[in-house]
This record gives structure tokens, sequence and C-alpha cells, in this order.
């Protein structure tokens, strides 16, 4: 990876750090001197800083960038460019990986006690030539692995249960492993599917909930997006610290949107006790049901599990809130959640990569060619786009749109590390089968209403029409 490109990644970093930051500074009403106060105690604070050998900052600096963001969103909290490429500025992702497996192996280690040991361990040598142990110190800081922190995992702590006080406060997300279907590129055999699933705290309602094939981030992408459609968006979520959920796409996602991701405590499921709660449940009233009915596919699994929320679990009765989720959804007068505007969603989803431009103005990305203006040539830019859905680019460069790049040669149009759904066996032709047209009818017509809504063709409804 070039020079640029880690320098993008950097900007990156120091815009989702911005961002946690003034978050609190973004939402709400405030008494007259409120936000002021909550400003000076957010600059009171220390805080291990992405790239910076700073604690601390003012609170001048915290309104510069709340006005930043207000006027540019998540782009405009990105640093200006710097014009020292070529010198090193942080640790390479291997080394980190090693540093951080010494420290939790001895949380009370030093910084310098770990460079002094990957420095010594000739069996495997560092790509770096020096470390320095601050910036080593930063950078496990960063990953969570600093002496407090590790000591602090080892200590039980206490819980005690609450819930927020509206519609769309918080939501909760998590996935569970759903029951086996037939697989469509081999009906002789089983394949498991998984469910993702969003719930509200306040309410227990759940703003979507989805089965698919793999656990793989763009499905859960796809629940999320289809929950913020219907409900609009919520003010955090809740998360444990999954792979799929700890990722840079779904944290510049919600920052992007303007949401706070929230990140629960490894081996602490009380914190998510709510949707773990609706999981039984589906496990105990919903996936029973399969043993006795005629669901043998995603399309019909997922239409059933929709019925099922619609017609038993909304209405039904919540032991400890004694109100129906969707009946104190409708009495809640002062929902959180906000509207969304189709575009600015659709935007918020798209993938990020870098890419240099050769001479000749084409770039290379997954085995694709495309080409893109003269003026780029030498040039990096930035690629946004669609994992499911590589024929269509689009070029950005110093955070402003330029182009959707022209097609040089396709060879993929998925991304390599997104698995494809299974493809469905063609059975052979046995005559007119008039109920199926009438399904892939219906689910075409859908699609058409959601297209503007959509970005590109990530949604499961693309998986569903083959598997039907």
């Amino acid at each position: 990876m070039s020079d640029s490109i880690d320098a993008e990644e950097r900007r990156t970093e120091i815009a989702l750090f911005r961002y946690t930051l003034i978050l609190p500074l973004l939402r709400g009403d405030y008494e007259p001197g409120g936000k002021g106060r909550l400003r000076e105690q957010i600059a009171a604070g220390h805080y291990e800083i992405p790239h910076s050998t700073r604690r601390s900052v003012s609170a001048p600096t915290l309104g510069r960038w709340e006005r930043r963001y207000n006027r540019a969103g998540f782009d405009g909290l990105k640093p200006k460019r710097r014009n020292d490429r070529g010198q090193p500025r942080t640790v390479s992702p291997e080394t980190l990986d090693r540093a951080e497996a010494l420290k939790r192996q001895q949380p009370h280690r030093s910084s310098r006690s770990i460079v002094t040991a990957l420095t010594l361990d000739a069996t495997q040598p560092i790509p770096e030539k020096t470390i320095a142990s601050r910036t080593l110190r930063r950078q496990l800081g960063l990953r969570g692995a600093t002496t407090a922190q590790l000591l602090a995992e080892q200590r039980p702590k206490p819980y005690r249960r609450f819930e927020r006080s509206h519609f769309g406060d918080l939501w909760q997300g998590d996935a569970m492993h759903g029951p086996k279907l037939p697989d469509p590129a081999n009906p002789d055999k089983e394949r498991q599917v998984f469910l993702f699933a969003f719930l509200d705290d306040h309410t227990r309602l759940v703003p979507h909930a989805r089965f698919y094939w793999n656990e793989q981030l763009p499905r859960l992408e796809d629940c999320f997006k289809r929950a913020m459609l219907r409900y609009g968006r919520p003010l955090a979520i809740y998360v444990d610290q999954g792979k799929v959920y700890t990722s840079k796409q779904l944290d510049t996602i919600c920052a992007t949107l303007g949401i706070q991701r929230i990140l629960g405590t490894p081996y602490y499921p009380e914190g998510r006790g709510k949707i773990e709660r609706f999981f039984r449940f589906v496990q105990s009233d919903f996936l029973p049901e399969l043993a006795t009915s005629s669901v043998d596919s995603l399309p019909l699994l997922n239409e059933s599990l929709l019925a099922w929320l619609e017609v038993v679990y909304h209405p039904k009765v919540h032991s400890e809130t004694g109100q129906a989720p969707l009946e104190r959804y409708r009495q809640d007068e002062s929902p959180t959640t906000r509207p969304v505007d189709p575009t600015e969603l659709r935007q918020a989803f798209l993938h990020r990569d870098q890419r240099k431009v050769t001479k000749t103005a084409t770039f290379s990305f997954k085995n694709n060619r495309y080409r893109v203006a003269d003026y780029l040539r030498r040039r990096t830019i930035e690629l946004r786009y669609d994992p499911f859905d590589l024929s269509r680019i689009e070029v950005w460069f110093q955070d402003t749109f330029l182009q959707i790049a022209e097609l040089d040669r396709l060879v993929t149009t998925i991304h390599p590390d997104v698995e494809p759904d299974p493809v469905p066996v063609v059975p052979p032709d046995e005559g007119l089968d008039y109920l199926a047209m009438l399904r892939t009818e219906r689910e075409r017509l859908l699609r058409e209403q959601l297209q503007g809504i959509r970005f590109s063709q990530l949604s499961q409804e693309e998986s569903d029409d083959q598997s039907q």
C-alpha cells in the first residue's frame, strides 16, 4: 500500500476520534449555557488521540470540529493533507499484533519492555527499524490494551438493569445461528442460516430481523439499512465486539449518519440481555414450528419470520415492560429516531478503498480494470462501491465526487472477500409453474419500488429471487 493510501487511512482514524468526542454536542436540546458547559467538560478529559502525542483537546477546538461536521459531515472532520509523505508515523499491523499479545500476556509489561522484546527477537524480525515506546503505548491504547484496561477486564463488573426513555435512543444488534435449509446449490445437502436482528431498548420492538446464508458484514449492513428505512436513524446502537461490529466500515457508517456505536464488554452478555431474550423467544416459539411447516427456502423462512413478528411478537405483552412492543412504540410521544434520506443512506453504506491511477488514466481493482479522466493520472483516488456490484464504482478525490469509473475490463462483479449467495440448481422443465411466475413477478415489482432507496443490489432480495 502506498504512502498516500496510508495517509488517507490515518485521516479517517482521526476523523472517527473527533466524531466520537463531539457526538454528545450534536444531539438534544440544551438549557441556556448547557452546551458550553458540556463542551468544557469534554475538554477537561484526557484522551489517546490517534497519531498525536497530545492528550487533551480545547473547548474552542471542539466547537470548530462541531461546526465542520455540521457543514460538511464526516468528511469535514478529516484533517488537512500533509506534505510529509515518506516519513513513518505508525507501527505496522503485524508488529502491533505481536505487541498486543505480549501486553495481554502480562498487563504490567511496559511499552519499553515490549519494544525491547520485539527488537531482540531474531526469529521474527519486525519491518520497522525503530519503534518509539510512546508511539507503541498510544497504539496499544487504541486497541484497548493499556494496563488499566486489561486489569479492568479481569474484574467482575456489577450489573444494573435499565432501559432508555424513548424509541430510538438505543438499538441493540446481534446475530444468532438459525436452522438448516436445503442448499440451493445442492438440494441434497443442508446449509445453516444466520439471523441478524436489531431491537429497540425502550419498546422491545424489532425494527428489522432477517435470516441470511452467512454472517458477513454486508448482511449486517443490509439488516441495519432496512431497519432505518422503516423506522429512521437511532441515536445509538449497542453491539458486541465481534468482527463485523468492530469493523471500520460500520464505524464509518455510524459516523456518517450521526449514530453512536457502543461496544459491549467481552464475555459480559448481560449488557445485551434484551436482544438475547428475544433470541431465546425466537428459539422457543418460532423455530420449533418449522418442523411441521412447508418452509424449505430462505425467502419462505424470512416471510414466515416477518409474519411471526407482526402477528405474535409485537402484539404480545412483554413481561418486563407490562406492554406489548407495538403498543409501547405507538404510545411513545417523543421518539428520537430521525428521518433518513435515501440518498444519504445509500452513500453512507458504500465501501471505500484507495487506488493510484496509472499514467494511462486507468486503475485496477479486484482483477477488474477501470478508466478515469486524464487529469487524474498518477493521483491517488478513493473508490466507493457496493461489494456486490463492482461494475459501478464511484471515484472521489479529496472528499469530492468526480465521476463513475468507466469499465475497461470486468472479470468479477462481486468483491472476493464477500461470499456470494448460493446459486440455485435449475430443475428440468416439466411445464408451466404459474405460481412461481407470480412470485418472481412480485419480487421484480418490489425491487423496482426499492431501487431508489437501496445501494445497488446488496439486499437479500437479489438472492431471494435466485432461490425461488
